[in-house]
């Protein structure tokens, strides 16, 4: 079977790419630029493509000459400054996702993977939050308002389109809070969980002002790659959006708990309170998984402790 990742060099599409190859699969994968540096070791067992999928003629070009059975699509515009980036997002997001799309229904595609996000939910209300917590699940009303959230929302019903009209079997995952290796360097502010391993393991303090009382979903990137590669692999999917998290809410102290676990010694402050990502809106929430774990077999294999435990070990060993 032969998988084509975009995004493949990203912070989560390396590990998809990782996987992928430790499964025994050579991955076709494309990135707009060739940094590697998230996948060491591991150049000579994928096939590389540079290119930007908001390039149509790029994108077409991907398909011709290669026999791709399913596609996992990563690719997406992030920024530290993204809510005020509204046409970089539709362009990257919602565009370069068409055009994906239809190259694939074009070359007789049969499965696309798409990594979707909670931010199609948008801002929350109190009765998915505190103090109740009664899961989401995937018909929970969708309400996004920012540039980012409005335009990942609209590849994923664009990609249910194409599984209605076409029959194609597009799937988009909508991940909770992923924390994992390389997103302080590639993502910014965004990173507040990785500035609170890779921090104190350079000896560093970390002060989070605010956050320490409100449970949120969290998940490690491990988790989330195996769910893209589990479902571009299922045998059926029956819907077109699975929530993907650990189906537990953990507030930043548990965070803080498990960092100085793995790292003795971390320096950690975590405020009272909620909202630790400084969003405008609420944002937590616990996920429903089980539709996941019913169509795919989707489980976490990481709890919070062995996340970060994992996370800093792979931190060392680099």
């Amino acid at each position: 079977m032969h998988i084509l990742v975009t995004g493949g060099l990203g912070v989560n599409g390396a590990v998809v790419t990782r996987q992928l190859i430790e499964r025994g699969f050579r991955p076709l994968v494309t990135d707009y630029r060739a940094d590697f540096s998230l996948v060491p070791g591991l150049r000579a067992r994928f096939d590389f493509v540079p290119g930007d999928i908001t390039d149509r003629g790029f994108v077409a070009s991907l398909f011709k000459g290669e026999t791709i059975d399913a596609i996992i699509h990563l690719a997406a515009h992030i920024s530290p400054d993204m809510d005020n980036e509204p046409f970089p997002s539709f362009t990257v997001n919602t565009q370069g996702t068409a055009y994906l799309l239809e190259a694939a229904q074009q070359a007789g595609i049969r499965r696309f993977i798409y990594a979707s996000s909670r931010a199609v939910y948008g801002a929350l209300p109190d009765n998915v939050g505190a103090p109740d917590y009664v899961p989401i699940d995937e018909e929970h009303p969708k309400r996004p308002t920012k540039s980012y959230d409005v335009t990942k929302l609209a590849a994923e019903q664009l990609g249910q389109v194409y599984r209605l009209v076409f029959g194609m079997e597009f799937a988009g995952l909508r991940f909770a809070g992923i924390y994992g290796p390389g997103k302080q360097a590639r993502h910014g502010r965004m990173s507040i969980r990785s500035r609170m391993v890779e921090d104190p393991l350079a000896g560093v303090p970390v002060i989070v002002p605010r956050g320490g009382d409100q449970p949120d979903d969290m998940i490690y990137v491990e988790d989330a790659a195996s769910a893209l590669i589990d479902a571009a692999l299922a045998e059926r999917l029956q819907f077109g959006a699975y929530n993907i998290g650990s189906g537990l809410g953990q507030t930043m102290r548990d965070y803080a708990a498990a960092v100085r676990a793995a790292i003795p010694g971390a320096e950690i402050e975590v405020g009272p309170g909620g909202n630790a990502l400084g969003f405008a809106e609420n944002r937590s929430a616990v996920f429903d998984i089980t539709r996941a774990g019913r169509d795919f077999g989707y489980a976490p294999k990481y709890d919070l402790t062995a996340g970060v435990a994992d996370y800093v070990a792979r931190l060392r060993a680099r």
